[in-house]
């Protein structure tokens, strides 16, 4: 199986410091706008170079991530239980980008986990492949439905505008069930 693995010795930053709020007056109106912090910052490029040492070391291809979805596993060990996991997402996703995924937009980010060090506090984290394709909850109900309505309807596969929007995982009044309205033959 296609995944990539991370075990690193640091919490991400939190969104609560990841980016901050700048405003100025400019011609008597208030303007804001959000900036990244120094501390992200520092912490993106450190991670960063991790993540560059472990792609060279796990041999892993970007291009692997350009199509449908991955998950991302984490276990969070946290120094304090009030911490809050979730705020560690964006900044995560945000550098990974352009490192070991193509874009954090096809990333789903699940905390397994959450364990409490107060000495250590660190991350692992598992970037796979998710199971389902589409509308199809794995390839082999894509197949099923390919079987029972590409197969023998007139249409190439490599045109059909349904079978493409379903591998997309669009909703479609065309696909009932397992059923193309639509088939030709």
């Amino acid at each position: 199986m296609t995944q990539f693995v991370m075990s690193y010795d640091e919490l991400p930053i939190s969104l609560n410091s990841y980016i901050r709020p700048s405003a100025r007056i400019v011609n008597g109106k208030a303007l804001v706008h959000m900036y990244e912090t120094k501390e992200s910052k520092d912490w993106k490029k450190r991670f960063q170079a991790y993540l560059k040492r472990e792609v060279a070391r796990q041999k892993w291809d970007i291009e692997l991530t350009k199509e449908g979805h991955w998950t991302l596993e984490c276990v969070f060990i946290q120094s304090r239980t009030n911490q809050d996991n979730n705020n560690y997402f964006k900044v995560l996703c945000d550098s990974l980008t352009g490192i070991v995924i193509e874009d954090d937009k096809n990333v789903l980010v699940q905390t397994k986990r959450v364990l409490y060090d107060a000495k250590h506090p660190k991350f692992y984290a598992v970037l796979r492949p998710v199971d389902y394709i589409g509308i199809f909850n794995n390839k082999e109900a894509e197949a099923e439905f390919i079987v029972h309505n590409c197969s023998i309807c007139n249409k190439k596969q490599d045109k059909c505008t349904i079978l493409r929007k379903a591998r997309e995982g669009r909703i479609q009044e065309d696909i009932e069930g397992n059923i193309c309205k639509k088939r030709k033959g």
